[in-house]
């Protein structure tokens, strides 16, 4: 076999590596799902921490802001020290951070120390999508890369769907009021596992001692490089992220997702508990309702994506159409029923269309500059987009009202229609020259 299609099964070390894939892709998925269960304590109990410490909605906002800030600049950032270090070494320390700062919060109440902790929270947790990713990245080949970040993307839905439960159940054992047992118990655990994500996370494979992907799989081991070998990094950096565009694009349309996502998730507690009359039981279950349906729907944009490669932007503006159909409802309906319908519908559209953007994004860079460019696109996602969102949804809602604050969702679903539709022929394009 020559060297554009590899040596496939015949190549020194392919039954070790096979082997060894496994493992780190296990690391990469259950060690998101714990990135989930230390990252949104705060979210999810916000309403009845500003309660307990007579917060105002702003005052929340701006809590939340510095874990965007953080971030949303931490995964660019971070995305650079991934591309340098051993990436399990860099997750599971970052993870442990986390896990620090989710303990630590349990036993504050000051707005100013809430703010530094979200800060340094924001941070560790910035380097956790480009770890795992560029794992993935880093471990298939483009035949299965698609599917298997398809399947990592649900471990963010199944870790964003356990935790409002284990709060429930947490808070339900220590009683209503104990709110610091929903961040301490988490965090304790999370502690742990991040000795064995440290152990059998798992660093590019040639560095491990077995072969690299282009030596098994050829050509269609990795994206075709965009640079020449011998290039700095800074100049691959600048060449297949900052100054592409095809990966601007995706990161302005990442940017629109977030703050559709966000400007319901983070505000979710608020709304259906303060505007809707809902009991903590019954938001909780929305919540979780949203996550838990996210999953299939994902897989299921995934199953479109591959079965329609080239048509990705059209699937999602159909996507943010039914969206914006969805919040309009979520606005209307008041049965507990009938929200737990709808955001059953907003969490497949929401989510599908962010499956698609990661996919691209690993598909348009060279594994050199893939913790960069999913940093790059989440850059994006959070600074433009969940941090608009929780700047301009409370200031909405406290100045007129949470109606015209969910509205603004459907008027930046609308903008995400047609900037996925400007994406439609620089995709075509794409698609058609590789497979030239």
């Amino acid at each position: 076999m020559s060297a554009k299609h590899g040596l496939g099964e015949k190549t020194p070390g392919f039954a070790e590596y096979l082997a060894r894939r496994k493992i780190v892709f296990l690391v990469t998925y259950f060690g998101y799902i714990s990135c989930y269960l230390v990252r949104n304590n705060f979210k999810l109990l916000s309403e009845e921490l500003r309660i307990a410490n007579d917060w105002s909605l702003t005052e929340v906002g701006f809590i939340l802001t510095a874990f965007t800030i953080t971030y949303g600049s931490g995964k660019f950032v971070m995305g650079m020290v991934v591309d340098q270090f051993k990436l399990n070494r860099v997750f599971a320390i970052s993870l442990a951070i986390s896990a620090v700062a989710a303990i630590m919060m349990g036993f504050v109440e000051s707005i100013v120390l809430m703010f530094i902790l979200m800060l340094i929270l924001g941070l560790a947790q910035g380097a956790t999508a480009p770890a795992t990713l560029s794992m993935i990245g880093a471990w298939y080949n483009n035949h299965l890369r698609g599917s298997r970040v398809a399947v990592w993307n649900t471990a963010q839905n199944l870790g964003a769907a356990l935790l409002p439960i284990v709060i429930a159940g947490l808070l339900a054992l220590a009683g209503p009021s104990n709110l610091a047992v929903a961040f301490w118990v988490p965090g304790l655990v999370v502690l742990v596992c991040c000795f064995f994500f440290y152990k059998y996370g798992g660093d590019r494979p040639e560095s491990e001692g077995l072969p690299s992907l282009k030596e098994m799989f050829g050509e269609a081991g990795q994206p075709k490089a965009k640079h020449v070998e011998g290039d700095t990094y800074w100049k691959i950096l600048r060449q297949e992220v900052l100054t592409s565009r095809v990966l601007l694009m995706i990161a302005l349309v990442n940017a629109l997702l977030y703050f559709l996502r966000f400007g319901i998730l983070n505000w979710m507690p608020a709304y259906l508990g303060g505007d809707k009359m809902f009991t903590v039981f019954q938001v909780q279950a929305a919540i979780s309702v949203l996550e838990w349906l996210a999953i299939p729907g994902s897989l299921f944009f995934a199953w479109l994506a591959i079965k329609w490669p080239n048509k990705q932007s059209m699937v999602g503006s159909i996507s943010m159409l039914i969206c914006g159909s969805a919040v309009f409802f979520y606005i209307i309906v008041d049965s507990f029923v009938g929200i737990l319908i709808i955001v059953a519908v907003l969490g497949t559209t929401i989510y599908g269309p962010q499956l698609i953007i990661n996919i691209m994004t690993l598909n348009f860079v060279s594994s050199r500059s893939s913790g960069a460019a999913v940093g790059f696109v989440g850059l994006a996602g959070y600074i433009l987009g969940e941090l608009s969102a929780n700047f301009v949804m409370p200031i909405a809602a406290e100045n007129f009202s949470w109606t015209v604050s969910i509205s603004l969702v459907i008027v930046v679903a609308v903008l995400c229609i047609l900037c996925y539709g400007s994406l439609y022929r620089a995709e075509r394009r794409i698609v058609k020259t590789e497979e030239a």
